[in-house]
């Protein structure tokens, strides 16, 4: 018994010293740091070994589950929710985010062959993300097309550069997020092109969102008088009727509960918009309104009027064929309708 466990070492130390001396030459010249090893067939490296490197209690990687929509026959062809690329969803230690992202499997009743069917995820959940979480998964989606569709890289860059860099951003964060949730989803199935910036998109969903934004103020405002049961007494001041808060929210740079005068940009609560007489804003630029003569209503220089509901805080839903005037900002001028005196960032 003994015998035989000394000859299977002999042997055993035999190949090793084998082994060791035919790859001398290759290793008498290396370095003490670990070569890279070559890409697998998925197109992918494996990091190398780095001796005594102990792992960390926290950390993230890109579940196997969003890679094969990318590695798997065609490639990229189903759309991968921005939520499913966030820190917290790919840290280590969540269990319950990989397990979402399971294939279904079902049993074929001709063959009794068992079947894997890739589960197809949720995407209104990235609709509401932050802009922090929004910019974590956008970097690790940039790192699987550089991965797996290098071709299209610079496309993709310039579209996230095109929301990161989008005026506004902040007071339009909701428009941004749809937007770049329907640019993705569509590049699955159809030839567009990311990298333009897609203004009839962008319009459709911005008109959507203010219409949306507005009937909430008039529902808030339905609600606060039922409350109070005050229901025929009315503040004609548009910008301080009640104290909803139209514009605010968690990406928007104004602080919560003031309202602005949308003539010159004061938010004292004790101004009021339709009584100031200001000829400069709060900045010291001349104001965008000027008093007409006599006493006449405010209008820009080219005798343009502003729907004061509009850049006040009751808000408008009219759009472009308000009767009372254009819904552009009146404190800046901007002629897009993207925003307000109320989410102005000018000042």
């Amino acid at each position: 018994m003994f015998q035989n466990f000394v000859i299977r070492l002999i042997f055993r130390l035999l190949i090793y010293l084998q082994f060791s001396g035919s790859n001398q030459a290759n290793h008498s010249t290396s370095t003490s740091q670990p070569q890279p090893v070559t890409v697998d067939g998925a197109g992918r490296k494996r990091p190398a070994r780095t001796l005594g490197l102990t792992a960390s209690n926290s950390g993230a990687i890109i579940p196997e589950g969003i890679r094969k929509k990318f590695s798997g026959p065609g490639g990229w062809k189903t759309h991968v929710p921005f939520h499913y690329l966030t820190d917290k969803a790919c840290s280590f230690t969540n269990h319950a985010a990989a397990k979402e992202l399971n294939d279904l499997f079902t049993v074929d009743s001709s063959s009794g062959t068992l079947l894997s069917t890739p589960k197809e995820l949720p995407f209104e959940p990235e609709l509401s993300l932050s802009f922090d979480e929004w910019f974590q998964a956008h970097g690790r989606l940039l790192e699987l097309i550089e991965t797996y569709h290098p071709e299209e890289l610079g496309l993709w860059v310039t579209h996230f550069d095109k929301i990161i860099h989008r005026p506004h951003r902040a007071q339009n964060w909701a428009v941004c997020l749809e937007y770049d949730s329907i640019i993705r989803r569509r590049s699955c199935v159809e030839s567009i092109d990311p990298s333009e910036f897609h203004s009839e998109l962008w319009d459709e969903l911005a008109s959507a969102h203010t219409a949306s934004r507005t009937l909430a103020i008039v529902r808030r405002e339905l609600q606060g008088k039922q409350g109070t049961g005050r229901s025929g007494s009315s503040n004609t001041d548009g910008d301080h009727a009640g104290r909803s808060k139209p514009y605010d929210n968690q990406h928007s740079f104004r602080p919560s509960g003031k309202f602005r005068c949308f003539v010159c940009g004061d938010d004292d609560p004790t101004h009021k918009s339709r009584s100031c007489k200001a000829d400069r804003l709060v900045t010291g630029k001349p104001v965008v309104l000027i008093q007409g003569k006599d006493g006449g209503s405010r209008k820009d220089r080219s005798g343009q009027a502003y729907c004061f509901n509009f850049n006040g805080n009751s808000g408008c839903a009219r759009g472009n064929n308000c009767p009372q005037g254009k819904h552009w900002c009146s404190l800046c001028g901007a002629r897009n309708s993207l925003h307000c005196a109320q989410n102005c960032v000018s000042l």
